[in-house]
């Protein structure tokens, strides 16, 4: 096996951040996670040609309607193609499937496989219909069970009946792929049908160049990047750290419906500083001067057992103490490196904080750099390339 055709949402740095503009809810962890993915291929001895739509809100969430083609150049390590999208309704996904059946078509020819990224049923039933066409096996990548994807928008009675027979293509597609990648062992083990494919579990995969240690600061700031959505334990995480008394700053940015909450809290409490969505540039100057990094998901919450957060690992690799809830989703081999939340509350957030205030900073800072030397070597592109390329080939 030396060619790959991977396809899912990878449009290209210039690509995605002009077209994302003005979208209330950006994909940029997801683009994040998919470009490392794509590195991990091409470091586990792959050319990678990518073909892609781009991942935005649907029109009026985002006001474009029409979504140009372009090429992408990635000399040696492969081409990729951006295919045109009309963001409409229905609309969107019509043309997103027969848009990427065409590029399969078009690009698959030196293509020994098919790798699709992310379970979207457009982009599996392309893959589907060309495999069974031309013979080629496809495989899987799943970062997320749809079902509970979009927490934060609200959805009427017609759309949750579409998402229901979403969810059934959704089952047989994957039933039909020579192999699944999955970001969580429960995805498998909750779902009776997948059980008859082969899988690998991969919950994340570290950066190339990962941010590099933060220096001394003069004022502890603790720091959260990602949906502030109710779903993700903001309230918690504000409300404790309000309660705790500590003298930290607690400094939070992105998007989700807590923002006007957010900017209420700011509005009477100096040491909550609420930034809204920021560049990815930005986040990473700002994760450099934490002192603390925090993930507050309730345990509770059925989604975090088929989730791993994507920020776990761009954290580790910081080398700054992380706080976190033990959520099921993250395999145990990671909280040796992490200081634990117990339970879920604003006490227990409170409490959680208080503790970590505490305790000797040396020890915090030692226990996160063993963190980091671990997370950069086992969960390396190189490491996890090697990985998936094995699988693939086991299972053709």
């Amino acid at each position: 096996m030396r060619e790959v055709l991977l396809l899912g949402f990878h449009v290209g740095k210039q690509y995605f951040e002009r077209y994302s503009a003005g979208d209330a809810f950006p994909q940029v962890a997801a683009y994040k996670l998919e470009s490392r993915f794509i590195d991990a291929l091409r470091l586990g001895g792959l050319r990678v040609n990518t073909l892609a739509t781009i991942a935005v809100s649907t029109f009026p969430r985002i006001k474009r309607v029409w979504f140009p083609g372009a090429a992408l150049q990635g000399g040696d390590a492969g081409q990729g193609r951006v295919m045109p999208l009309v963001n409409l309704p229905v609309i969107k996904m019509i043309t997103r499937c027969l848009g990427s059946f065409y590029g399969l078509l078009r690009m698959g020819r030196g293509a020994d496989v098919v790798c699709v990224y992310a379970a979207h049923s457009p982009n599996l039933l392309a893959a589907y219909l060309y495999s069974r066409l031309c013979g080629k096996p496809y495989y899987v990548y799943v970062p997320d069970l749809p079902s509970f994807m979009g927490g934060a928008l609200e959805r009427g009675r017609l759309l949750r009946w579409l998402k229901k027979i979403d969810a059934s293509l959704l089952s047989w597609l994957l039933r039909s792929a020579n192999g699944l990648v999955v970001i969580s062992r429960p995805m498998v083990e909750d779902q009776p049908a997948w059980k008859t494919r082969p899988y690998l579990v991969l919950e994340g995969i570290s950066e190339l160049s990962p941010i590099p240690v933060g220096g001394v600061v003069d004022k502890k700031m603790i720091f959260y990047a990602g949906g502030v959505n109710r779903s993700y334990g903001i309230v918690e995480l504000v409300e404790g750290f309000l309660r705790s008394g500590i003298d930290y700053e607690l400094v939070l940015c992105g998007r989700g419906d807590l923002e006007g909450y957010l900017a209420e809290i700011c509005s009477k409490h100096a040491s909550v500083k609420y930034l809204g969505f920021v560049s990815p540039e930005k986040v990473a100057e700002l994760q450099r001067g934490a002192s603390l990094l925090v993930l507050t998901r309730n345990p509770a919450e059925a989604y975090t057992r088929y989730s791993f957060p994507s920020k776990l690992i761009e954290y580790m690799s910081a080398g700054i103490p992380v706080l976190t809830t033990r959520l099921a989703g993250i395999p145990d081999e990671y909280f040796d490196h992490l200081n634990i939340i117990e339970g879920f509350s604003i006490s227990a957030v409170a409490d959680a904080l208080v503790k970590v205030s505490l305790v000797d900073e040396q020890y915090l800072s030692d226990k996160a750099a063993r963190g980091r030397i671990w997370v950069l070597g086992a969960k390396s592109s190189r490491a996890v390339g090697k990985q998936l390329v094995e699988f693939m080939e086991d299972n053709r």
